[in-house]
């Protein structure tokens, strides 16, 4: 894998270098399968934590703040989607505690994670009415000329 961009390639249009939106991905698997260090990632993209870290600084970035971004991202994900407990999203986001996970989630949004998970249920509720309409709308359609 090679993270030095030639001069044809078309430069990201998201504002990440193309090492960050690997190592984005890396982590939203990593992050839920096991704690994960700079040093363990790092390995993952065959080079040493320095060389990750100067890759990073050259994009204005550190291992830790796109760790916390896409922690940060998974909890939101959980919290809008699932229907899991705030100390089952603590857990599988590898918390040793409720209360520490809460502490993070309010530092990211300036919110309690049941507070954001509140004010964004009717955006849940939305996609679900919309899933419903589009079965229903599909189910009564006989054009799909499936006859057994």
């Amino acid at each position: 894998m090679s993270f030095t961009r030639r001069a044809d390639e078309v430069p990201s249009t998201d504002g990440f270098g193309s090492l960050t939106n690997d190592l984005r991905r890396v982590l939203r698997i990593e992050l839920l399968r096991d704690t994960c260090s700079a040093e363990s990632v790092a390995r993952l993209f065959s080079m040493h934590r320095r060389t990750l870290s100067r890759h990073l600084r050259n994009e204005g970035l550190a291992f830790r703040q796109v760790a916390s971004q896409v922690r940060f991202e998974i909890a939101c994900d959980l919290l809008q989607n699932s229907d899991l407990a705030l100390s089952q999203v603590a857990a599988a986001l590898r918390y040793s505690e409720l209360s520490a996970f809460t502490r993070a989630f309010r530092r990211w949004s300036g919110h309690t994670p049941s507070a954001w998970r509140n004010n964004h249920l009717h955006l849940r509720e939305a996609r679900r009415l919309g899933k419903r309409r589009r079965l229903e709308s599909s189910g009564g359609s006989s054009s799909s000329g499936n006859a057994s």
